[in-house]
Parts: C-alpha cells; structure tokens; sequence
C-alpha cells in the first residue's frame, strides 16, 4: 500500500491571508458586540415595555364634558358695546378661565376628597403600581396627590368656540363619570357664589341706604305722632281754617253794621236802632278779637303749633323723596346684577367610555423604541468618534 504524504507547502499562506484573517474575525467580533449593545439598550427595554402594556398595565377609562360659561345680557341690535363683548376678552371669558383653575386647583382636589372619595378611586386594587396612587416609590400626602391629580384631570379651552373640555382619567369607567359630573357641579356652585358675592356688592350700599332712609322716615313720623298727641290736634293747619273763615265772617258782620250805622247816624240821628247798632258792633268786636287771640294770639295761639307741624311735614316730605331716590336705585342696582349674572351652561354632558383609551400601547411602545435607538444610535457615534481620535 502506497501512502501518499502531503507536505505543506510553505509558500503557500502568506502574510496577506493572516492580515485578512484578521480583519475577519475583528468583524465578527464587531458585530456579535454590536448586536449585544443593541441588544442590552434597545431591544430589551422595547421588550420590558411590552411586556408592562400587554400583561401588567391597568386599562384607564376616560369621561369627557363640554361647558360653556354665559351671562346675561339685556342689550340688543348691533351696538358697538356688543360687537366689542362679542369679540373676546368680556367678562365671560375671564369666568370661564375662573372656572378652569378652580377645576383644577387645590380646593378642588380636596372637596373630591372629602365628598368622592377620591382617593379610593385612584387606589383600586385593580390598579398596577405604576399606575396607581401612591406612585411607586413615593410616599402618600397631598402634594404628590396634588400633581397625580393634575395628570389625571384635565381642562382646555377650544379658542375657535370657547368651548371647555374637561376629562377625567380613572380606571374604571363610572368613576370618570362621577369625578367629571362632581367637578363640573363644583363648578357651577363656584360660580353661584361668584354670582351671589357680585350681586351683594352692587346692591349692599344701596340697600344699606334704602334701609336708613326708611328708618329715618319712621323716626320723623314718630315725631309727627308724639307732636299731635301734644297738640291735641290732627292738622293744626287745617283745623285752624274754619276758625280764620268764621273770624272773617265775622269782620265781614262787623263792617256791615257799621256802615249801617254809620248811614243810621248820617240820616237820621235821634233813631232807637243806633243804640242797637251799636251794641251788635261792640259784640262782634269783642268777638273777633277772641277768636283771633285763639289763632295768633300770646296764649293758645296756633301759629307755633302750625309752624312745629309744618317743620316736620317738611321733613318728613324731603325724606320721602329721599327713600323714593334709594328704592329707584336700588332697583336699578338689582336689573344690573341680574345682567351681570353668570352660569354654566353644559353642551355635552360626562360620558361613561366603553373601551381604555389608555394605556395607549402602539405609541408609548413605538416612542420607547425610538427613544433608545436614538440614545444607541448617539452613543455609538461619540464612541466611534472618540476613536478615531485615539487613533490619530
């Protein structure tokens, strides 16, 4: 048998083969330690992603609510004042941006609290840890519920129909409606007290005076009561006109006797009936200088008992005018704060959603995948950099 040995030749692997050799096997290595990076930064934090959205993360309902805030207006037709209220800017729009902040503010969060248990509602066991509240990792107070709350209840102005959109994000549906039907009753009680603290300053000072007008009225008339029981009279100055007429009547008697007797004496003076003259103008003299010593006379006089009532008819005349002016502007006031009046008016009353709108899986899924190939992708390039560098 003729065994046939092969002895290699020498010439036969040179130093270019080892080179390329090599290379080779530097490029294998390169690539099995590129797709380990690849690996470790970007395909196993997709994956750990995936993995929380598909099987750990608790779906999350939403219930949204569109409102408006309005207010009455007694203006009518195409006036300046209007085209410019209708512009933006009124006062509308500066409640409407009242009622949002409140919406979303401290009050609001813990008047949830007290009435809607809405701390329960954010704790449902159902709830996954990083999901639920308390955060995982953080410790359970206010402040941290304050900003999970904020994340979870939101409101925006659509600024083409000024309409608000208030949404609610819980994990059960018919919490997102209750907390979305909660709030937006909050917010219509914020706005009654706006409107009630409004309308309290426009018409508190006039009442006020309205009040101490009346007040003063009464005090005058009480007055006017206690005069008349004084001077036993009802109106002296109407009770005082019969006894003026009766006086006059009686100097009107007077000056017909004496011409009487007068013409009695001028034509025939030895007559009996001048001695009777005579004594009917004595009478009615004496007469008519009591019955004026009654009206103006230094004791019993009428004149101070009429100037006393007709200081306090006076009086009592300009506080009528006075009350008059105070219950005209009191209703003046009260129409204004009717016309300032605000109030919300609801467009789209708070759903209970059918299916989670979130966890929004395909786009936090497809953003975490961009996000770390992005970080690989930067971090690979400084490196490669810094190499060449080195190399230089």
């Amino acid at each position: 048998m003729n065994i046939e040995v092969h002895v290699p030749d020498e010439d036969r692997y040179q130093p270019e083969d080892v080179s390329v050799l090599v290379r080779m096997l530097n490029a294998v290595r390169n690539k099995i330690r590129n797709n380990l990076y690849f690996t470790i930064f970007v395909v196993i934090p997709t994956l750990l992603t995936a993995l929380y959205l598909f099987f750990i993360a608790t779906p999350q309902y939403i219930s949204e609510a569109h409102f408006v805030v309005r207010g009455h207006s007694s203006q009518s037709g195409f006036s300046l004042s209007n085209i410019l209220q209708s512009s933006g800017g009124g006062t509308t729009s500066e409640n409407t941006y009242v009622v949002q902040d409140y919406i979303q503010s401290r009050d609001a969060a813990e008047l949830l609290i007290k009435q809607n248990h809405l701390l329960d509602v954010y704790s449902r066991p159902e709830a996954d840890l990083f999901a639920r509240y308390p955060l995982f990792g953080l410790e359970k107070n206010f402040e941290h519920f304050y900003k999970y709350y904020q994340r979870h209840v939101l409101v925006e102005q659509d600024s083409e129909t000024n309409v608000s959109i208030l949404t609610v994000r819980t994990f059960r549906a018919e919490d997102s409606q209750k907390i979305a039907r909660a709030l937006l009753d909050a917010g219509e009680e914020l706005v009654n007290e706006i409107n009630r603290r409004q309308r309290e300053n426009l018409i508190h000072a006039t009442a006020l005076e309205a009040q101490a007008a009346e007040t003063k009225l009464r005090e005058i008339d009480q007055k006017l009561a206690e005069y008349r029981n004084a001077v036993e009279l009802i109106d002296p100055l109407r009770q005082s006109l019969p006894m003026t007429s009766y006086v006059i009547s009686l100097q009107n008697m007077l000056t017909s006797t004496n011409m009487q007797l007068q013409q009695l004496q001028a034509s025939a003076p030895n007559s009996p009936l001048i001695a009777a003259y005579q004594r009917q103008a004595t009478i009615l003299s004496d007469q008519i200088k009591k019955s004026s010593n009654q009206i103006t006379g230094p004791n019993g006089s009428l004149v101070p008992k009429i100037t006393g009532y007709e200081d306090l008819m006076v009086q009592r005349e300009i506080q009528q005018r006075v009350l008059a002016s105070d219950v005209v502007s009191l209703e003046v006031a009260k129409q204004q704060a009717n016309q300032q009046m605000i109030y919300v008016d609801e467009i789209a009353q708070p759903n209970a959603a059918d299916w989670p709108e979130y966890p929004r899986n395909t786009i936090v899924l497809f953003l975490v995948f961009m996000s770390f190939l992005g970080l690989y992708t930067m971090g690979k390039l400084l490196i490669a950099s810094a190499q060449e560098r080195n190399l230089r």
